[in-house]
């Protein structure tokens, strides 16, 4: 039977029965043994055993308020050039950075604005910021606010965004498809390009390589502590707005049923294989702060809740558990506003202290 969700008794039976062979069982073997082997499995799954940094030429430059800004094209190991911003506190003091990465939201029409604001957009681009960022982020660019506080900041439009945006949301699942026709997935070609965005990043002069994080939020969140989970040039995670159990998440209801933006965050070589917080759990023991609101539709309570225990006994087991900090907001739904916003960014400060260099 396939019920209204698409779900085939199949697919039910494969949620509901899967053991995850790759997660970490502290029964059977150490945290050291299991993360280093199931790392090296990962990125040989996930085509992303070697990366080489982005390449970057500059299209424009602006300044205001105390920050320098320049708008880039990146170029990428597969053949894709994206635009990004990237901007920094007008200082010759050496800063830690932050890659930041931008949400899904079913938003096409801009991606690196999302997060980092820039004079002089055209009246459509600024109206669809306006928009967006009153939706989302409490009206509050998250990127502009972490160059206040002493970071460098990246973000780039990842593949159907912005610069690369494709043809609406019906047609992700073509999008999807045409990849997949080589064997390669949607998720995978923003992983390998976040991660060749973050080694440039990290070797920018002027940034503090040791003093690097990734940060995000809901799609950008999982991209965050993918990151984390996978390069050495993360030393610290901020993932907000997705996290959960495959089994809590592939409920009536969830987006992850209804394929479309879904094909972005899922990876076919080890679905199965790795549940959600063992993925991020390989970032133990860097320090890392994962969260989202006791109300997300997207990712309930109790599937959140259910992660966050695995995700503690991961960290606790690399001998690192006040490394790590999970929340759950309470009242709030899937969004970052300003007060978590701050929750975020102090946590950071503390991890970080952008006045130390």
């Amino acid at each position: 039977m396939i019920d209204s969700e698409n779900m085939s008794g199949l697919a039910r039976r494969l949620r509901d029965d899967r053991s995850f062979p790759w997660n970490f069982d502290p029964a059977t073997e150490s945290f050291s043994v299991w993360s280093g082997r199931t790392r090296r499995a990962v990125r040989k799954a996930l085509g992303v055993e070697t990366i080489s940094p982005a390449t970057a030429s500059v299209i424009g430059e602006w300044s205001e308020q105390g920050c320098v800004g320049q708008e880039l094209a990146l170029g990428f190991s597969n053949g894709e050039i994206t635009g990004a911003y990237l901007l920094r506190p007008a200082t010759d003091v050496v800063t830690p950075a932050a890659l930041l990465l931008h949400d899904h939201g079913s938003f096409f029409s801009i991606g690196k604005e999302k997060m980092i604001r820039r004079p002089g957009e055209t009246p459509e681009i600024a109206a669809d910021i306006d928009h967006w960022t009153a939706k989302l982020y409490g009206g509050r660019p998250v990127g502009n606010e972490l160059v206040r506080r002493g970071y460098t900041v990246l973000c780039a439009d990842a593949l159907g965004w912005g610069s690369r945006r494709g043809n609406g949301y019906e047609a992700q699942q073509a999008l999807a498809a045409n990849l997949m026709q080589f064997g390669v997935s949607y998720a995978s070609v923003i992983l390998r390009e976040d991660l060749e965005a973050l080694a440039w990043l990290r070797g920018l002069p002027g940034v503090d390589g040791d003093r690097t994080a990734s940060f995000g939020y809901s799609m950008g969140g999982s991209r965050a502590w993918q990151l984390a989970a996978l390069s050495d040039d993360v030393k610290a995670c901020v993932a907000g707005g997705w996290m959960g159990t495959l089994q809590g998440l592939m409920q009536p209801g969830n987006n992850q049923l209804r394929g479309q933006s879904a094909f972005t965050m899922l990876h076919p070589p080890i679905a199965g294989k790795l549940d959600y917080p063992h993925f991020a759990g390989l970032a133990a023991p860097k320090p890392a702060l994962i969260f989202s609101g006791a109300e997300d539709r997207h990712f309930p309570e109790p599937a959140a809740l259910a992660a966050h225990r695995q995700i503690h006994g991961i960290w606790a087991a690399a001998g690192a558990g006040e490394q790590v900090e999970t929340r759950l907001f309470e009242g709030a739904a899937h969004s970052f506003p300003v007060d978590q916003q701050d929750h975020a960014m102090d946590w950071l400060d503390r991890v970080y202290d952008p006045a130390a260099m």
